[in-house]
């Protein structure tokens, strides 16, 4: 029996106009997510930047004197890669991180299409920017030695700033498993309630949710997986965590964040994001929201 599809799964036409798109705005303004299967597979602009970190991977391979079977796929040359040699994957996560090195990373972060699609979930006289800590390759190969890279309950917005009117866009390289490959669990509808407060774990630096057992008491938590080619856009407010890797396959995914710098809380403290403040302008969560408690 099939699963029944849901209303913020979009399966089949590609919304190309306005016209088209706008059915699906009062379903993200009541979920705060939108998940676009096999949307991109065949796309040039995105087959083009999965050719390239394919490339990137062979070549790896091949200074590491690795054997390379013709028949696999992103995710599993990657897996390949990371049963010996673990820091060699950290290159190519920062080809596509805090920023994008890749000419075609870049013209994927500036598609047309992407920014049809979030500049119509935006509110009116939108003016459309990227944070500084606003890309992020991730990469999650199998083994629990890579558990640490998931991240608790949370908002993306206290990691990022620029603005909390902002979409977090997931594009999905690596071809999803039978069984355990990992993803994202989102607990539906709970960005509307808006900026909340959220506390560092000592140890590892990471936010969480501060009432985390409010939102799981509250709202009813998806899990999402995705495979090559799905495309999602979340509201940066959505509280959300990761999914481990279970797997033996590697999970592959470009996180490109959008803000709209017309929002007021945004003009309130120019625009700033989070960053490295030794390198350009930043600013901390903590700076802007300290009454949030």
């Amino acid at each position: 029996m099939k699963n029944k599809q849901k209303p913020y799964e979009i399966i089949g036409k590609k919304p190309a106009t306005l016209k088209d798109f706008k059915k699906y705005l009062p379903i993200y303004k009541e979920y705060g997510v939108l998940v676009f299967r096999d949307f991109f597979n065949g796309d040039k602009i995105f087959e083009k930047y999965y050719n390239d970190i394919s490339k990137l991977a062979k070549i790896i391979v091949k200074k590491k004197k690795l054997k390379l079977k013709s028949s696999l796929n992103l995710n599993q040359i990657i897996t390949l890669i990371s049963k010996k040699h673990r820091k060699d994957i950290g290159y190519i996560y920062d080809l596509g991180t805090r920023p994008l090195k890749l000419v075609s990373g870049i013209n994927l972060k500036s598609h047309p299409v992407i920014q049809f699609i979030v500049k119509s979930l935006m509110l009116k006289n939108s003016i459309l920017a990227t944070p500084v800590l606003g890309e992020t390759l991730h990469i999650f190969p199998p083994g629990k030695e890579n558990f640490k890279y998931n991240l608790p309950m949370h908002q993306d917005y206290p990691y990022i700033m620029q603005s909390p009117e902002q979409i977090t866009s997931y594009i999905n390289l690596g071809k999803i498993q039978k069984e355990g490959n990992g993803g994202i669990k989102v607990w539906l509808g709970s960005h509307k309630e808006g900026i909340v407060a959220s506390r560092i774990i000592k140890n590892n630096k990471k936010r969480i949710t501060k009432n985390k057992n409010y939102f799981e008491k509250k709202y009813i938590a998806e899990n999402f997986y995705f495979s090559r080619g799905d495309f999602a856009v979340f509201n940066s407010l959505l509280h959300h965590e990761g999914i481990q890797n279970h797997s033996k396959c590697t999970r592959i995914v470009q996180l490109i964040r959008y803000s709209n710098l017309s929002n007021k809380h945004s003009i309130s403290y120019n625009w700033q994001s989070t960053g490295e403040k030794k390198i350009i302008k930043s600013i901390e969560f903590e700076d802007v929201y300290s009454q949030i408690r």
